[in-house]
C-alpha cells in the first residue's frame, strides 16, 4: 500500500495517507477544506545516507573505547 503526502491549500498542513487502490483522499484532516493537493515525496531506501548501511563513520562510533 502507498503513503502519500498532500498539503492543504487552506490551512497549509501537510499529511501522510495510506492509498487502498485508487480512493484518494477528499478533505484536510485539520480543516475539512477540500483543497489539498498531492505532493512530490521521495521513499527511503538502506543505504549510508539513510544510517542503515555499513560506514567507517558507523563502525568507529559503535567499537569499544571509540566514540
Amino acid at each position: 500500500m502507498p503513503l502519500f503526502e498532500y498539503q492543504c491549500l487552506a490551512c497549509g498542513h501537510r499529511f501522510e495517507v495510506l492509498v487502498f487502490g485508487s480512493r484518494q483522499p477528499d478533505k484536510c484532516p485539520r480543516c475539512a477544506a477540500t483543497t489539498i493537493e498531492k505532493q512530490h515525496s521521495t521513499f527511503g531506501v538502506g543505504g549510508t545516507n539513510g544510517g542503515y548501511g555499513t560506514s567507517s563513520r558507523l563502525g568507529s562510533s559503535c567499537a569499544p573505547g571509540g566514540g
